[in-house]
């Protein structure tokens, strides 16, 4: 069986403490719900591992569709909220989740608890089923830093265009898609449009992992009704005709989680009730933590959608815990000037700059300059720009005398060659030297090639 060739030993490490050390767990009312659980981290070395899971359980559904497994149906909310179809392709899915694969499934259910009395909340704004609460299980595993082979992100798994469509912030800064809360409101309102569309939450299911675009065009080019046609029929790729029974077999496990092995916890609130303060960046996390008092580590788990480790220019929300808010409050407004650890620097273009001559000036790389000023692609003499140094070191680069470098030609060596060596344009090495375009280079010849002068990016 392909699935036995996961690594899944070490897993049952990451469970919650309501997760019996057993592999069975003990007998108890199946309305009642089991003791609380913490919220549970992820390793990050896990991630790749859960990704790979994820697309050799859909591998594995379509080839082996046709199998089942016994299971029983019970009538609870989560479960009866979006109607379970009667498919063997799900039943395969259950039975494999109910094995190989249990101590991961298992684990995203322990991880869900931190999440879903949020999810829960909004799904119920939108009037959606709860049922959708347990999407994660089979998107991220409710790992807010998972990252798939395309590029999906965050607990939803969204892509950078859809989350922008649906009003999420993703630049250099920040990426919201990382964010719990606001990833949910996303996705809420992204689950809603796709079941408007279809009216048929299989087919809005295999939209949100194919796209609506590529389901639509398979329903009219294979004349099918329903996603089950299509998955028949092989019209959508292997992953969707995968996901889908994958969800209904998650929802199976939750509506019964002992009749198939499984524990599921009441959904706990986060520690120490984070509320959210108005800070004018740019400002590090390190500075915001030592001011509040607690460990950076905290701050970023509460924010994960500060990629970059310092708050984007302007004024953004930060979440903080509650005991510690008042602190950051107090100065919010003069942090930015206060901060001794912030290595980002406002700085005006001057003439003849570009992005790759302030790059190399200042021992950085030129996407990264554009990436943080919305992907600019020329600079603007007198424009005000954010640089990935500290003001210090700005200010130093600056005010140093650039000393020249100079490269001796070979035998046989061209313009282009030299330019490549050094990290420059032909041109660029033409005006440094004065070189016409019909001239031909000389053994022994020296030209200048680059003003050097290193300064550290900040490791951001």
């Amino acid at each position: 069986m392909i699935v036995r060739k996961l690594t899944i030993a070490g897993v049952s490490l990451l469970l919650a403490a309501c997760a019996s050390n057993s592999t069975t767990p003990a007998p108890r009312p199946a309305t009642v719900p089991v003791a609380v659980a913490p919220p549970v981290a992820m390793l990050h070395g896990d991630v790749a591992q859960f990704n790979e899971a994820l697309v050799l359980v859909h591998d594995f559904i379509v080839e082996r569709e046709a199998e089942s497994a016994a299971g029983i149906i019970d009538d609870y909310e989560a479960a009866t909220s979006i109607e379970i179809p009667d498919h063997p392709s799900i039943f395969g899915a259950l039975n494999l989740f109910s094995t190989d694969l249990k101590p991961r499934i298992q684990a995203s259910l322990d991880r869900s608890t931190r999440y879903r009395a949020m999810i829960d909340a909004i799904l119920d704004e939108h009037e959606l089923p709860r049922a959708l609460a347990y999407l994660p299980v089979i998107e991220s595993g409710y790992i807010t830093s998972n990252v798939s082979r395309v590029g999906a992100y965050g607990m939803w798994q969204f892509m950078p265009a859809t989350a922008r469509e649906y009003g999420l912030r993703v630049d250099w800064w920040v990426d919201e898609r990382a964010d719990p809360e606001r990833s949910t409101r996303a996705a809420a309102r992204y689950l809603k449009d796709l079941h408007a569309k279809f009216e048929d939450w299989p087919l809005a299911l295999a939209s949100y992992n194919a796209g609506p675009g590529r389901v639509r065009r398979s329903l009219a080019a294979n004349a099918a009704e329903n996603f089950w046609d299509l998955s028949s029929k092989a019209a959508l790729p292997r992953e969707t005709r995968g996901y889908v029974p994958t969800f209904f077999a998650t929802l199976m496990i939750v509506s019964q989680p002992e009749a198939h092995g499984f524990l599921l916890c009441e959904p706990v609130k986060e520690l120490d009730d984070a509320v959210e303060v108005a800070i004018s960046g740019p400002v590090s996390l390190k500075f915001i933590a030592e001011t509040a008092g607690i460990e950076e580590r905290l701050l970023r788990e509460l924010n994960p959608m500060l990629r970059r480790g310092v708050t984007p220019p302007g004024t953004i929300r930060v979440r903080l815990p509650k005991f510690a808010s008042s602190r950051v409050a107090d100065s919010a407004g003069s942090l930015r000037g206060d901060d001794p650890y912030l290595q980002v620097a406002r700085y005006t273009v001057r003439k003849g700059d570009n992005l790759k001559s302030l790059a190399r000036k200042l021992g950085a790389e030129s996407r990264t300059i554009s990436a943080m000023n919305g992907g600019v692609g020329k600079l603007r003499t007198g424009a005000a720009i954010w640089v990935p140094v500290s003001q210090t070191e700005l200010s130093r680069s600056l005010a140093q005398k650039p000393k020249s470098k100079y490269h001796t030609v070979k035998k046989g060596e061209t313009l282009f060659a030299i330019a490549k060596r050094h990290g420059l344009s032909v041109d660029e090495l033409r005006s440094l030297n004065n070189i016409p375009r019909k001239s031909v280079l000389k053994t022994g010849q020296k030209l200048r090639v680059s003003v050097t002068h290193a300064v550290t990016a900040g490791g951001l």
